[in-house]
């Protein structure tokens, strides 16, 4: 959900692919939740068999592959890094950003998509009612009569000033905290490079801060005050952003020491548990604990965007991938996330109960069909013109300011 990576787009093309996986695991963890087993399973850890379905796919380390909400924390770092990076770089080779073009560029960028999103959506729940029974499992049944009003519509379709869960198309909740990070990238832009103004080791200092931001998720889950639970990975991906180059210079050292490589793997690997840590530890805990291990998975965001962009081996292993698929899959990431949801309900509705696999089958190729046609036809369009709008109301603003 992240813009593409301008400055330097060569040594972020990687990113850009973790976008693309990041997409495609928020789509698989919605499919699976039409399996009424996984969907239990989900719901509550109790009564759980060992080794069953719900079991792997809820509290097995296999629940990184399946986990949807975790990597949208993904994106929000990634958000953090990408649009903090290019002020910065702007400001360090002595050039103004021109912040007037940014809030135009932005606004449309995300606006425009999310109003054809919501379009869609109402689509789809008019052409398959949401007539959903409890034998199709519990989040389906979450699914039944969404409120189509116009208030509603409007509300969604805003995608600011409400926080609770979107019931036309869910995956909106998340654009409510891309468009206030949007919003105030100034005051993020202000505490990245604040970051740099520290005295000591580029590395020790990261993860002082670091430290700082997870600790202020945790009190934010503890809590249960959604502005500290979703805005500090934002602050995580531009804490990267303002130590991008040091980062950068120290992980190439480290690679050319034995047991560089190992600690890279040793970083996936840690990263990817944080993510799911909760899910794994969820039958051992309870409160306050339960919270604060579902905010690990912050940190698990942190350290796996921190592993993909600094690591070299992640380029090679991008480059071992079919390169062409995870690029194609970054460049309609946005719009997948955004076309999914109604298309994967309205498939395993179509199958009914027990069939959740042809729903399967027809929903994920025709959501990548969708977000193809959303990507050339949407969103690349509004990137265009919200280009051309923000340099246009910036030359305005300048000239009335030069009146003056």
């Amino acid at each position: 959900m992240t813009e593409a990576a301008t400055p330097g787009r060569g040594r972020l093309g990687r990113l850009d692919a973790l976008r693309g996986v990041a997409a495609v695991v928020v789509l698989v963890h919605h499919v699976s939740m039409t399996v009424p087993q996984i969907a239990a399973a989900y719901e509550s850890s109790a009564g759980v068999t060992v080794y069953s379905v719900g079991w792997w796919a809820t509290l097995s380390p296999l629940k990184v592959l399946l986990a949807g909400p975790e990597f949208v924390l993904v994106f929000f770092v990634l958000s953090g890094l990408v649009l903090v990076r290019s002020p910065l770089v702007a400001r360090r080779n002595g050039a103004r950003y021109d912040w007037v073009a940014y809030y135009v560029r932005r606004v449309i960028r995300l606006a425009v998509p999310v109003l054809v999103s919501v379009g869609l959506a109402v689509i789809w729940i008019v052409l398959v009612p949401r007539m959903v029974g409890a034998e199709g499992g519990p989040w389906l049944a979450r699914q039944d009569t969404p409120d189509l009003g116009l208030d509603n519509l409007l509300r969604e379709a805003s995608i600011i000033g409400e926080t609770r869960r979107p019931d036309i198309n869910p995956p909106l909740w998340s654009l409510v905290w891309e468009m206030w990070f949007s919003l105030l990238l100034p005051v993020f832009v202000a505490l990245a490079a604040f970051t740099r103004s520290l005295v000591g080791a580029p590395v020790r200092r990261v993860l002082l801060w670091a430290a700082f931001w997870c600790a202020l998720a945790s009190l934010g889950y503890v809590t249960t005050t959604q502005p500290l639970m979703y805005l500090p990975p934002f602050a995580l991906g531009a804490l990267l952003a303002a130590n991008f180059d040091e980062l950068q210079r120290c992980s190439d050292r480290l690679v050319e020491r034995a047991g560089g490589r190992l600690l890279g793997w040793a970083l996936a690997t840690l990263g990817s548990l944080l993510l799911v840590a909760y899910w794994m530890l969820r039958p051992l805990t309870s409160g306050a604990w339960s919270d604060v291990t579902l905010s690990l998975r912050v940190a698990g965001a942190f350290v796996i965007v921190a592993t993909v962009a600094f690591w070299p081996a992640a380029q090679r292993v991008r480059d071992q991938w079919p390169r062409q698929l995870l690029t194609w899959l970054g460049s309609i990431s946005f719009s997948l996330y955004l076309v999914h949801f109604p298309i994967v309900v309205a498939f395993a509705l179509l199958a009914g109960p027990g069939r959740w696999w042809l729903g399967a089958l027809a929903s994920v190729p025709l959501s990548l069909l969708m977000a193809q046609a959303m990507t050339r036809w949407v969103e690349r369009p509004a990137q265009v013109y919200g280009t051309r709008a923000g340099a246009s109301v910036s030359q305005r603003m300048s000239r009335l300011e030069q009146r003056k």
